[in-house]
């Protein structure tokens, strides 16, 4: 998601009866002024960075669908630290974000090294106590009345976080070399001990819970690069180096991925991965060639496609015989508001266009069938079958460009699972996409310099 758009999308917390004094011996002295962030992120943070090869490495992998899969799993993660919880989120707040918050400072109290980089909020923890309360009756007052609010407000615990004394950082988006006025750290990212860790594109917060999304468990040698990626961004949030935070063990993380190759659901993969971020932007660029280089089929299930280099790409796989099937959210509940086909209407009217002249094309893009107050927040590709993408990044422009964004690709039996999710998602809850007339089009326009 692109920014808070509406009132609707406060930020918010739940009540703490304990006051903690804010201790951020953990940073920097942030610089009192500066003109040109991008320079001072050259000069000063960026030699500070640790170097990723992003190159495969073997995991044991596990797909995890929607909150009652996700939420379960991160907490069972959390649980099982004995020495360090690393978390990257966006949108962090509601029940999720309390339980995660309430978990971490008793892994704290057992000694656990706990650090959070998390969205910026310029809210005091009293008036996000107060937004919350305010949100909460809102909420029991409609239920009341038999008209239940199908999204809740964002309840964002962030200033909980910081008030129980939880390490927290904001990764400083304007060292991100981009022209644009609107960027987010839209990562998610989990990281146990150095040995376990999850990705996707899942937010924790309840206003997005009953979201149609997924994440990958990840536990092995691929969390080495995972590790890396965190830290960096925890300096970019001016934090300080700690010698704690990186506790990666070849040794350990392969013991640990062979036991989990024998567990259910789990199987053995190669996985690496990629960024959009102030030191590397390199996600467009994979995802490209990979497109590029298609032969059979490739795959998109996608809350947000416009980017148009993107577009273009896969216009040409389709012409070189490509299969493609595309299947997108239709923007009925986006920041609240239906936007009747948003900025997917791009992807769309593109590929309504290239059917009406080549009408032997193997192409098809549908809209997910959304339940009340839902979307369809997946970011995933599937080239011939062989390669799945997964991850935070939206396909579009700001996504590739602007935002801290992580996207990982894998090869292995973790794709054969995601394409049964993809064929159960299309078969049985989607819906044909509505032609892009005139309206749409002024929608796409718009949605297009926004995202």
């Amino acid at each position: 998601m692109k920014k808070l758009l509406f009132a609707g999308l406060l930020g918010l917390t739940l009540s703490i009866t304990t006051s903690f004094s804010a201790d951020q011996s953990y940073m920097i002295e942030k610089p009192s002024f500066t003109l040109n962030k991008r320079a001072y992120f050259k000069k000063n943070i960026q030699p500070t960075l640790h170097t990723l090869d992003f190159q495969y490495k073997t995991c044991a992998v596990k797909k995890l669908e929607d909150e009652h899969e996700v939420y379960p799993n991160a907490l069972d993660m959390m649980r099982r630290a004995k020495k360090t919880i690393l978390f990257n989120m966006y949108l962090f707040g509601g029940k999720i974000g309390n339980d995660v918050i309430e978990l971490a400072k008793q892994k704290m109290d057992e000694g656990v090294s706990v650090y959070f980089v998390l969205s910026k909020t310029r809210q005091s923890f009293e008036k996000a106590e107060a937004a919350t309360n305010k949100s909460l009756k809102l909420l029991a007052d409609a239920e009341e009345r038999g008209e239940p609010i199908q999204k809740p407000p964002y309840m964002q615990t962030i200033s909980k976080a910081k008030e129980l004394g939880i390490p927290v950082v904001h990764a400083d988006y304007w060292f991100i070399d981009a022209n644009v006025p609107v960027r987010i750290d839209h990562d998610k990212l989990i990281i146990i001990d150095g040995t376990e860790a999850m990705i996707g594109g899942m937010n924790f917060a309840t206003t997005t819970a009953k979201n149609r999304d997924a994440m990958v468990h990840i536990v092995g040698p691929m969390v080495e690069e995972l590790e890396k990626a965190f830290v960096n961004n925890w300096l970019m949030g001016y934090g300080k180096p700690m010698d704690d935070m990186m506790q990666y063990d070849e040794a350990t993380a392969i013991s640990a991925m062979d036991e989990y190759a024998q567990k259910e659901n789990y199987s053995i993969n190669d996985g690496r991965v990629t960024l959009t971020s102030a030191y590397t932007k390199n996600t467009r660029t994979d995802l490209t060639k990979m497109f590029e280089e298609a032969q059979e089929s490739i795959v998109i299930e996608q809350l947000l496609l416009n980017d148009t280099d993107i577009l273009e790409v896969l216009a040409k796989a389709a012409l070189r015989g490509v299969k493609i099937r595309l299947l997108l959210d239709p923007a009925e509940h986006l920041y609240y508001r239906d936007w009747h086909g948003g900025p997917n209407n791009k992807a769309v009217a593109v590929f309504e266009e290239l059917k009406k002249r080549h009408p032997e094309l193997d192409i098809a893009w549908r809209h997910y069938k959304v339940g009340p107050g839902q979307e369809l927040h997946m970011k995933m590709s599937i080239v011939d079958g062989k390669i799945l993408g997964i991850g935070s990044t939206n396909f579009t422009s700001g996504a590739f460009n602007s935002n801290f964004e992580m996207f990982g690709f894998f090869k292995g039996q973790i794709v054969d699972d995601f394409i049964a999710m993809f064929e159960e998602d299309w078969e049985n809850h989607s819906k044909p996409a509505p032609h892009v007339g005139f309206g749409r089009k002024v929608i796409s326009w718009f949605s297009d310099r926004i995202f």
